[in-house]
């Protein structure tokens, strides 16, 4: 009996882990998609920030207001101009980078839940 709840104590200890790993995870992946993309590979002339998220929601196209296809993103918030892509880029592989991002953090958040954060053992007498 002592065994399960050991091993549900390890769960609950591991899971909460993951969630701490995964929060911080997320914030790293905002700053550095906000840092490394948003501005660089697309610009939303309507954009609120923290694009990495609102996945999806990073170029608008409808009536009057189209896409273009750029050489150079250069951030604009003026709303009569269109939204802009980099060449090379759509909507798609911006999705696969977006995945790309969310993947590698719930790799890491899963890889730390599983690591110790606090050796077991100090050997204050060396």
């Amino acid at each position: 009996m002592l065994k399960i709840f050991k091993d549900v104590a390890k769960i609950l200890k591991a899971a909460a882990k993951f969630i701490i790993a995964f929060f911080v995870m997320t914030i790293v992946c905002t700053i550095a998609w906000d840092a490394l993309i948003n501005g660089k590979l697309y610009n939303c002339t309507e954009a609120i920030g923290f694009d990495y998220l609102h996945p999806g929601d990073w170029v608008h196209n409808w009536d009057d207001h189209k896409i273009e296809t750029v050489a150079h993103v250069f951030p604009d918030g003026d709303m009569n101009h269109p939204d802009t892509i980099e060449q090379g880029w759509t909507i798609t592989r911006l999705w696969y980078l977006w995945y790309t991002f969310f993947t590698t953090s719930v790799v890491i958040s899963a890889v730390l839940a599983f690591i110790p954060w606090v050796p077991r053992r100090f050997n204050w007498h060396s």
